[in-house]
């Protein structure tokens, strides 16, 4: 893992180094299998009670190992931030578990949502949304997010790591996505920007000052680097209008990037898709780190770091259909990538290590990396 000093200098642009963050695993079972035990923190699974605050002291230096081994340049702070990135930790709505097998399982959030998981193959979902009926929106009530609870002893593990000469990180709730995942069902929510605005921006209103209030607890204990997802895109273009994006969501966007600087610390946004038409948005708001810029979906890396990268340093490059090429494919592939692409970026995944990769797949693409690092001096 890098340290602090050269982290900070790859985001001051005093570097053009090309540093791994995966995105994380689909679920712990792919991430046991191809790190190992001693990488698997023991909250990496939803306890059967809503559980808050630091890891398990036990568990730091396990985060620090997994961080390592997956080739992520920071560590996960908090409940249950490991496995995905943008889900677990403080900043997270907790989840519990109510059943699990080996074939699945299922969980419950605090706002009542559950979520089911399946193995072999992976897939999950949401159901059993609290809100079902828009016009009961007034009804909805979050936690608090000033319960000194939901952050006990998470300056102590920040501090921890910062002494280890450690960058850290940990997830908040996104402001579209944590709607669709924890309130409100997915289509419906996309329907009623449009057709009941007032409603549905009540509801992001309400989920984003619980967004902030969480957030400057998290700055408080001294995270480095808070991280969000809100899929914005589809292959080919917005999932909504750049007009709608700046009526409902870009204002919390801008707060929350604004509240990360003012405590010194960075604010990483993952959104899927196609999303080249609210890049002047995002740049003007303040994100600090950006990904997974999918070339499959129109986001050219080199052509976006040219232009923006003065402000918005950038995560991602790895086409979401790697993993099914061959050897010589991904080879030429990462050898463009490291040879064209100019500005320094993290290079990362498009959706998190594939579940069928073997591990001897999986040592390969890490090896490659290492290899172009050292082949192009990056």
């Amino acid at each position: 893992m890098i340290k602090r000093e050269q982290f900070l200098s790859l985001l001051n642009r005093d570097s053009k180094q090309i540093v791994p963050w995966i995105m994380g695993f689909s679920d712990e079972k792919v991430a046991l299998r191809l790190l190992g035990e001693e990488c698997l923190p023991s909250d990496v699974l939803p306890e059967e009670e809503f559980t808050y605050g630091a890891s398990p002291a036990d568990d730091w230096e396990v985060k620090a190992n997994y961080a390592e081994q997956a080739g992520i340049p920071a560590v996960p702070v908090g409940k249950r931030a490991s496995l995905a990135f943008g889900h677990g930790g403080p900043g997270e709505f907790s989840e519990k578990t109510v059943s699990s097998s080996q074939q699945k399982r299922i969980t419950m959030y605090e706002t009542g949502v559950m979520k089911e998981v399946r193995y072999d193959p992976h897939f999950y979902h949401h159901y059993n949304y609290p809100l079902k009926n828009l016009e009961d929106y007034k009804k909805i009530q979050l936690p608090n997010p000033d319960d000194p609870a939901r952050y006990e002893k998470l300056a102590d593990e920040v501090a921890y790591h910062k002494s280890k000469d450690r960058m850290t990180f940990t997830n908040l709730n996104g402001f579209f996505s944590g709607v669709h995942y924890f309130i409100y069902p997915y289509q419906d929510l996309l329907a009623d920007l449009v057709l009941r605005p007032d409603q549905v921006k009540a509801i992001i209103d309400l989920l984003g000052e619980f967004n902030l209030r969480t957030a400057k607890h998290i700055l408080e204990a001294g995270v480095d680097i808070i991280c969000f997802c809100d899929d914005l895109g589809s292959g080919s273009n917005l999932l909504m209008s750049p007009e709608l994006y700046r009526k409902f969501f870009k204002k919390w966007h801008g707060e929350l990037a604004g509240l990360c600087h003012k405590y010194g610390a960075f604010l990483h946004m993952h959104s899927h898709g196609n999303i080249n038409q609210i890049m002047d948005d995002l740049y003007e708001i303040g994100i600090d780190i950006l990904n997974p810029l999918d070339p499959s979906e129109g986001m050219d890396l080199n052509n976006l770091a040219l232009k923006y990268g003065d402000k918005i340093f950038f995560a991602g490059g790895v086409n979401k259909f790697y993993f099914t090429w061959t050897k010589k494919e991904q080879q030429d592939y990462l050898s463009t990538l490291f040879s064209t692409v100019q500005p320094g970026f993290f290079l990362m995944d498009s959706g998190g290590i594939p579940e069928d990769i073997k591990y001897q797949e999986w040592n390969d693409f890490k090896a490659l990396i290492q290899y172009y690092k050292e082949k192009y001096k990056r």
